[in-house]
């Protein structure tokens, strides 16, 4: 081949060559933007993806180290890759500073269980509330709750697990300590000898009682339910019981207990000391009544007789002539009687010694024996030695003898205290100096007695006289003595008096007589005048003795006090007078009023424009209710008892009358719920007080559908009344002023203000109560009492 040929076929060869090798260039470029696009992009992408990461690393590892409960990672092995604060807090180690085998921390006994969970964990991808003991750095047991989760890789394997742990040993412990004592209590409720029931509402019904409650009433726990505990109360603790628990319920006391009586099964008594307490909700309401109900039957009749064995010992020892005192063991007064207070002069009765410590009591009396300390080392003496010393004599201070008796008393050989007797044996030793000191002190207190006494003989000549009388008659003992009081100071009228029957008393029984006499002064004065026969040791009246009060004070107050309600009652007459003139004079020109303005809105009803018919509407609407108010008024006024009489009043058929009668809107509904009785008052009276309360509920509903409810109530001494509504309601600081006259609880169109006023004057004629329980919006009811026998 010619080299020319070659060389031609060579270059194009190498064009060729050139124009693949530029097309593959252009290519190759076009790729390589489009690859440097794709990583631009590629990189950017994973900046963006790398910012995220780390955003959501924070907020993961800020919520990592706030959980309050421990959170762990962990192989699955175990071991512990990492771990939060509250984790470390509790098992006391750090991955960080020291490997940690959480498997490695379980108690023995629990590991077997652990391995099961974990297989679950392996298997299920989780498990819920695992428990287990494990031991923490410090050597302490922890009762952990776990929740867990196996975590993947991107090819779905499991590389880890992660868990929350929460310490749940005090919890535990909590739980294992109320379900003792839940047991603890349920084996003394069940087996405790003192009865025990649970209430939970008013009506005495009982949710539960125990086996000891059950045998002591004869009741099974069955028929306890159905037992109204209300019903085997004896009557005379049942409304005592019914008021403390009523009391309970409204939460004014906690608990309360009393000795009550009650009745079995069998229908014999039982007597029990009970003690009830109140168990409020977490409202603090009290949602329930724990009872204890102790049997003391035998211990009350034992108590009952030792008591009339006790009383009759005490009547015996108060009667007895003999000064007594009766110390225990411990030298505390057990019992004394008047005669020792009297003999000791101390001022207080014998009840009020009872407790006294007599420890020093000798020593703080020795002042009133003639040889002090010899007494006091002699009561020692005989304390100590605890032997009886019968008819000790001792010589007071003051002159008189005594003779004292010891008496140590024991029982079963133990010592119980000891009795002391004294006995005034002065008249014995000393009778003409004793009986002159007698004689003396008796004259010092009749000669400053308050009330003027006069001794006189059968003929009623004075024989004595205290300074009493001389000081009310003006009189000296000098100027008296020898007289005739009669004489002395009687008047004319009085004189016949003085005769007749203010002489020789000739009976045990005093008489009391009012006499006018004539001071030496002249005054007139008035006297009441006491006499009594006077005797002497054989039993014959040798006169008489009469006991003077001046009444002339007290008189002229009674006198004043007649005329006083004489005037009151002149002034009633009058006032009720003026109040029927002053009702005719205004209800009068009233009418009148009432007349033109409707003959006025009747004439020029065309003529008037709406406003002007409305504001005589409003005028006509005054009228009415100041002619009611002044009708109320003379209601009011005319209500006293002289004007009220007492016939048999049929109140069911006096309400009857009034629905039938009064205006009832059809929408409220009027009924009687129990039978109304037949009671003794006025009519009329009785009449305004039903129509007033029952008008009232009526005017003051504003409930679509309204109910008003008569009903009454009778317990032995009243009957109670109420009148119960659905209406506006009244708030409870208008509950006493709504009674008081001209007062309303609101601006209602009918009300005057008097028709309460009216209610409360004829309930105070009838000594009842009146008073009511209301709630605004929901409704009132007024209650009212009328007592059976006025």
């Amino acid at each position: 081949m010619p080299l020319a040929k070659n060389i031609e076929i060579l270059e194009r060869a190498l064009m060729r060559e050139k124009a693949a090798r530029k097309a593959a260039e252009a290519i190759l470029e076009q790729k390589s933007l489009e690859l440097y696009n794709v990583s631009e992009e590629l990189r950017q992408t994973n900046s963006r993806l790398e910012e995220t990461l780390n955003r959501k690393t924070s907020e993961l590892e800020g919520v990592f180290e706030t959980l309050i409960d421990a959170f762990v990672v962990m192989e699955l092995s175990g071991d512990v890759i990492r771990m939060n604060q509250a984790a470390k807090d509790l098992l006391g180690y750090d991955p960080e500073l020291e490997p940690v085998n959480l498997i490695g921390l379980v108690k023995d006994q629990y590991k077997e269980y652990t391995f099961e969970a974990f297989k679950e964990l392996t298997i299920h991808g989780k498990f819920n509330n695992y428990r287990a003991v494990i031991i923490t750095k410090n050597g302490a047991e922890k009762i952990v709750q776990i929740n867990a989760s196996i975590i993947y890789n991107t090819k779905g394997e499991p590389v880890a697990a992660q868990g929350i742990a929460r310490d749940i040993t005090q919890e535990t412990a909590m739980k294992r300590q109320m379900q003792h004592q839940k047991r603890q209590l349920d084996i003394i409720f069940g087996n405790s000898p003192i009865g025990v029931s649970l209430a939970r509402s008013m009506d005495g019904g009982l949710l539960m009682v125990n086996s000891a409650m059950s045998k002591m009433f004869g009741y099974t726990p069955e028929e306890f339910e159905k037992v109204d505990v209300n019903q085997i109360t004896h009557p005379e603790h049942r409304e005592e019981t019914l008021k403390l628990r009523e009391k309970l319920f409204a939460g004014e006391i906690q608990s309360f207990q009393m000795e009550k009586r009650y009745f079995r099964k069998d229908g014999s008594l039982l007597w029990a000391n009970t003690s009830v307490t109140a168990v409020p909700d977490e409202n603090g309401v009290t949602e329930y009544l724990v009872a204890t109900v102790e049997d003391i039957t035998e211990r009350k009749e034992a108590s009952n007789k030792l008591k009339q064995s006790e009383n009759r010992m005490s009547t015996l020892i108060m009667n007895m002539q003999s000064a007594v005192l009766l110390e225990d063991e411990n030298r505390m007064i057990s019992l004394t009687n008047q005669r020792f207070c009297d003999l000791f002069k101390i001022p207080a009765p014998p009840a009020a010694l009872t407790g006294a410590d007599c420890s020093s009591a000798a020593e703080q009396s020795k002042g009133l024996f003639a040889e002090p300390e010899e007494f006091v080392e002699k009561v020692e003496n005989l304390i100590r030695d605890r032997q009886t010393v019968i008819g000790e004599e001792i010589e007071m201070a003051d002159g008189r003898f005594l003779e004292r008796s010891y008496i140590p008393i024991f029982s079963d050989g133990v010592y119980k205290g000891h009795l002391w007797s004294y006995d005034d044996i002065t008249i014995r030793k000393r009778y003409k100096e004793s009986l002159q000191a007698q004689k003396d002190k008796y004259s010092s207190i009749i000669a400053n007695m308050n009330l003027g006494l006069l001794e006189v003989n059968t003929d009623a000549t004075i024989l004595m006289a205290n300074q009493s009388f001389e000081d009310i008659s003006g009189y000296s003992r000098e100027e008296l003595i020898g007289q005739k009081a009669g004489k002395l100071l009687s008047t004319k009228k009085s004189r016949e008096i003085f005769e007749n029957e203010i002489g020789i008393e000739n009976t045990d029984q005093i008489k009391n007589h009012e006499v006018d006499v004539i001071d030496k002064n002249g005054q007139l004065r008035t006297w009441l005048i006491s006499g009594t026969p006077n005797f002497n040791m054989k039993g014959e009246i040798t006169g008489s003795i009469f006991i003077h009060l001046d009444i002339t004070d007290r008189k002229d107050l009674e006198n004043k006090q007649v005329e006083l309600l004489k005037d009151l009652e002149a002034q009633n007459q009058e006032l009720n007078d003026y109040a029927h003139i002053v009702s005719h004079d205004l209800k009068s020109p009233l009418r009148n009023i009432s007349a033109l303005l409707s003959w006025t809105r009747e004439d020029f009803k065309n003529e008037l424009g709406e406003d002007s018919l409305v504001n005589i509407d409003l005028m006509q609407d005054k009228v009415e209710k100041m002619d009611h108010l002044i009708e109320n008024i003379l209601k009011y006024s005319s209500i006293d008892r002289s004007s009220a009489s007492v016939e048999k009043v049929d109140v069911q058929a006096l309400v009857e009358d009034i629905i039938a009668m009064i205006y009832i809107p059809d929408h409220i509904q009027v009924t009687i719920k129990n039978k109304l009785p037949v009671i003794d008052a006025d009519t009329t009276r009785i009449q305004q007080l039903f129509q007033n309360i029952i008008s009232n509920a009526v005017n003051y509903i504003d409930k679509e559908k309204g109910i008003v409810e008569v009903d009454v109530e009778e317990n032995p001494t009243e009957y109670i009344f109420s009148v119960k509504d659905n209406g506006i309601g009244i708030p409870a600081d208008q509950h006493d002023r709504i009674f008081q006259i001209f007062n309303t609880a609101s601006d209602h169109k009918k009300s005057t203000g008097i028709g309460l006023s009216i209610v409360r004057k004829i309930i105070d004629l009838y000594h009842g109560r009146v008073w009511l329980e209301s709630t605004p919006q929901v409704g009132t009811t007024f209650n009212f009492s009328i007592k059976k026998n006025l």
